[in-house]
């Protein structure tokens, strides 16, 4: 009990005053009762009765006091009972939490392993794609090549098929214009033949029919001039024609050789469908380009068509015409990839 007390000082204070006010109550109440004094019949007494009723409150404070003091010793002992309890519990917890600690170790060891594993698969299956990726690559490089060979084995072919064509035309010009000279020869030996008839029958005419023969002669005169001139005008007429058509084919030669060489130097972006694109050129006499617009060019990207005009001012200078009628300042071509 005094422990307890000890432990709560103010308790302590306030019980010693405590009893300090019951004895000194006591020794009052005495020194009243030693020496009574008469009292009138009916009075009341009311000191007497106050003070017993402090002694009871101040014994029931006390006992409340006693009784708090022993609640909070038995809430100390409970509270210290906890505690050991908590603290017994920590150290399980404690214990427990290093157990999952060692066997997360454990698992984290494993893990490593098998994370060292799968690096190490991983750095297998990286080495063989890149050994499948350099198999591709040279298969791809090889079948670049065989693609090239096979273009230019395809662009020669063209260019002799171009010429032997060109060879052909020519050789048919030739035997046109000779066949034209032969039938002005025979045109030629007839109307000499014709005029020789005449002249033969002019001479044997008789003297009187001479003015008569003088007017045919002069109606032969006119018709032969006649015949001339249509046959200067059909000869210049076929001439004209032949020109025309030789110009023609010059011209498609031409074109046809500048489209080759601007395709030669095209290098087609990856393009899905079918792309027309027009295009028109500006060029110097000498063949340089000028400048390089597009006309219609659906579904042409800019990649696309700026690879078109890559290739055309690559191929600057453009070739230039067998003959200078022939040169255009300005050349519109269709750009088809599928025609590469």
């Amino acid at each position: 009990m005094l422990a307890e007390l000890r432990k709560h000082p103010r308790a302590l204070v306030l019980s010693l005053l405590l009893h300090l006010a019951v004895i000194g109550l006591m020794v009052l109440n005495l020194s009243f009762s030693s020496k009574p004094e008469q009292m009138k019949v009916g009075a009341e007494v009311p000191t007497v009765q106050a003070e017993v009723i402090d002694i009871k409150q101040l014994q029931a404070r006390e006992q409340q006091k006693q009784d708090e003091a022993k609640r909070k010793a038995e809430a100390e002992k409970k509270r210290k009972q906890l505690e050991a309890k908590k603290l017994a519990e920590q150290k399980k917890r404690e214990a427990e939490k290093k157990r999952q600690q060692e066997q997360q170790k454990k698992a984290e060891l494993k893990k490593q392993q098998a994370a060292e594993q799968k690096r190490k698969q991983e750095l297998a299956r990286k080495q063989e794609e890149q050994r499948v990726a350099a198999d591709k690559l040279k298969a791809e490089e090889k079948r670049k090549a065989d693609a090239k060979r096979e273009a230019d084995a395809k662009r020669k072919a063209e260019e002799q098929r171009i010429a032997e064509e060109k060879r052909k035309l020519e050789e048919k010009r030739i035997a046109e214009e000779k066949r034209k000279a032969e039938e002005a020869r025979i045109a030629e030996e007839k109307r000499k033949a014709e005029e020789a008839r005449i002249a033969e029958e002019k001479r044997k005419a008789e003297e009187a029919r001479i003015a008569e023969e003088k007017r045919k002669a002069e109606e032969a005169r006119l018709a032969a001039e006649e015949q001339r001139r249509k046959e200067e005008e059909l000869r210049a007429q076929m001439l004209a024609e032949e020109k025309q058509r030789r110009l023609a084919t010059q011209e498609e030669a031409y074109k046809l050789a500048i489209k080759q060489k601007i395709q030669r130097n095209w290098n087609i972006p990856a393009v899905s469908g079918k792309i027309l694109c027009e295009v028109r050129i500006q060029q110097l006499p000498n063949g340089a380009v000028s400048s390089v617009e597009f006309g219609a060019c659906d579904g042409g990207s800019d990649i696309y068509r700026n690879s078109i005009q890559n290739a055309v001012y690559k191929a600057s200078p453009l070739p230039t015409p067998a003959d200078p009628e022939l040169f255009a300042r300005e050349l519109k071509f269709i750009f088809n990839p599928d025609d590469q």
